[in-house]
């Protein structure tokens, strides 16, 4: 499984993980395969994480910071989207409660794919290879 793969449509949306994808890399095949591209930096706290991805996203002042904010938002977006999340181990590993229902609204969000890139702890996701 690849990132071109999955820009491409053989690869069904969803959230992902690597250590190989780099922020210029990943943002480069999005736009050619003519995706929007948000890159998030990871945040420790859940409501600092949801702040970060809403920022990157675009989100507006009636973004509400909240998982059903997120999930509102996330049906307004208007075409595929690849949001990078580097540094995601940080609230993985302080509170994984909060990280996994994170992800979850992330992984239904139709028009996102969701590419944790970095090291991190194990996690039931699909990798992509280079």
């Amino acid at each position: 499984m690849t990132l071109s793969g999955l820009l491409s449509g053989d690869l069904p949306r969803g959230v992902y993980r690597s250590e190989e994808y780099d922020e210029t890399a990943a943002e480069t095949a999005a736009l050619a395969a003519g995706w929007g591209f948000a890159p998030v930096r990871g945040a420790a706290t859940k409501r600092d994480t949801l702040e970060a991805i809403g920022a990157a996203l675009g989100f507006g002042a009636h973004y509400g910071r909240n998982l059903d904010a997120l999930a509102d938002c996330l049906r307004d977006l208007r075409g595929p989207t690849l949001l990078l999340w580097r540094d995601w181990a940080g609230l993985a590993e302080n509170d994984p409660t909060a990280f996994g229902a994170i992800v979850h609204v992330l992984g239904q969000a139709g028009p996102l794919a969701v590419l944790l890139a970095g090291p991190g702890p194990a996690l039931d996701v699909p990798a992509l290879l280079g």
